[in-house]
């Protein structure tokens, strides 16, 4: 299989970051040359996007596991997003969904509460940078 078409196999499961698919493509053994042709490509046809990546990612997380802008970034740039990216798509993410977000949050810190008590979920929703 050519290294585009892997690639492609690899978007067909999931949303990746350019980076997170380079890295991935290089431990298949394929040749920078050939990742940097491929990853272009992928790009100019709109199957690769970081921007795209990043808004699956943020809405996933808060879906699973909310926390707040700051974590999102930082878990964004761990993926290899380039810090202004991240930030300029999490901040749009949250204008976007701000009411979406307040409810994923209050039902969160709900939860939390009767979990754990009020002290121990004030704790959490700080810890994870979520301020409601």
């Amino acid at each position: 299989m050519n290294c585009y078409d892997k690639a492609l196999s690899l978007l067909a499961l999931r949303e990746h970051s350019v980076e997170e698919m380079k890295q991935k493509l290089l431990s298949k053994g394929y040749n920078k040359n050939e990742i940097e042709e491929s990853v272009k490509r992928l790009i100019d046809e709109n199957y690769l996007s970081d921007s795209r990546f990043c808004q699956v990612f943020i809405r996933s997380r808060l879906k699973k596991n909310p926390e707040g802008k700051a974590l999102l970034v930082l878990r964004l740039k761990q993926k290899g997003i380039p810090s202004d990216v991240a930030n300029k798509e999490v901040n749009s993410y949250f204008e976007d969904n701000s009411e979406e977000i307040a409810e994923i949050y209050s039902n969160y810190s709900a939860k939390l509460t009767n979990k754990k008590g009020e002290e121990k979920a004030k704790l959490k929703l700080y810890q994870k940078g979520i301020r409601h």
